[in-house]
């Protein structure tokens, strides 16, 4: 996630990198500006957003996953993973009275249901104690105890009540949130300008969360959580496919192009079993999706946005008319088939 964002008018814009994401590592020489409460109430705001379309996504598609996890409609952060230098406005406005909080609760998801609120401290799960001591003033900024809070929750039942011992306002209570089975995956709000995922986490730029509207940004984490069901990330690297600049050429430009396509073509029916018009994804590409077709300087790996738009208004077309939700379309036995 990032940590220090502005609002100028609708832009969603990052002035500094108070945070480490699970992707970055931690900064030395960095001195980010002081953060104000509007701007740390504007990245609530954002992770929320991205924290409510990948419930929906992933609770609505559990069918679909071999691995799930209890979904509980929360997002954590850790006062470790702010930047020394911030930590003390961060700590003031989230009122972090341990060292793991709970940023965001989605509205009406499992969590907000049992009584969980924005800013409640993490003391236990299950009646297990976990890290409550604030980090000292010159830890370096880690999302390790963050991350170790997401791994512990993936891997209880997926549907059984899971009790969180919390502090609030200086008093401490337990709550028995009961999850809804969903996708094992992480999602998270980062500062490059794109959308990324691998086998166990989907990273938006926070730059989408400005330029789309909650459909738009329902069609990207659709895509991305295609990957993750397909298991492309394992099955590029045992077909030999190379990352960075050489992806583009040859073998490994027609594996990932082949990736790609396959995630689009899923991306239709996560759509549709999440409640969504599927045709949205074909909408996108011919509206505000069309921004992130570079022409020339297009990656190879994907196709122009007509095409692309094309492909997947057909594959929403094969969505049977009336047929029961979720629907588990033919194609999901391609996360077995070696890609060549």
């Amino acid at each position: 996630m990032i940590v220090l964002v502005r609002r100028v008018g609708a832009v969603l814009t990052l002035l500094a990198a108070a945070s480490v994401t699970a992707a970055s590592p931690p900064a030395v020489d960095r001195s980010p500006a002081m953060p104000t409460p509007a701007l740390l109430e504007a990245l609530r705001a954002a992770d929320l957003r991205l924290a409510a379309i990948g419930l929906r996504l992933t609770t609505s598609n559990a069918a679909l996953c071999r691995e799930l996890q209890p979904r509980l409609g929360v997002q954590w952060h850790a006062l470790s993973q702010y930047q020394p230098p911030v930590r003390s406005a961060v700590r003031a406005n989230f009122h972090f009275a341990t060292d793991t909080a709970i940023e965001v609760v989605v509205p009406a998801g499992p969590a907000d249901k049992a009584g969980v609120h924005n800013d409640d401290g993490l003391i236990s799960i299950d009646g297990s104690p976990v890290k409550t001591a604030l980090p000292a003033a010159e830890v370096p900024a880690s999302t390790l105890d963050r991350d170790a809070i997401d791994a512990r929750i993936a891997k209880l039942p997926p549907d059984r009540p899971i009790r969180l011992g919390l502090e609030r306002d200086g008093a401490r209570l337990e709550i028995a949130v009961v999850p809804v089975p969903g996708c094992r995956v992480r999602f998270e709000v980062h500062d490059e300008d794109e959308a990324s995922s691998d086998d166990s986490i989907i990273q938006i730029g926070a730059s989408f969360l400005d330029r789309y509207d909650d459909n738009a940004l329902a069609v990207i984490v659709a895509h991305e959580l295609g990957h993750v069901i397909l298991r492309s990330r394992a099955r590029l690297e045992a077909a030999g496919a190379k990352w960075g600049i050489l992806s583009e050429f040859g073998k490994s430009g027609r594996l990932h192009h082949q990736a790609e396509a396959e995630a689009d073509r899923l991306s239709v029916y996560l759509l549709a079993n999440a409640g969504y018009d599927p045709m949205l994804a074909g909408q996108f590409w011919r509206g505000a999706g069309r921004s992130l077709d570079l022409g020339i300087l297009r990656n190879r790996a994907y196709p122009d946005w007509k095409t692309r738009a094309a492909n997947l208004d057909a594959e929403a077309a094969k969505i049977p008319a009336g047929v029961p939700l979720p629907y588990v379309p033919p194609m999901i036995s391609l996360r077995d088939t070696p890609m060549k």
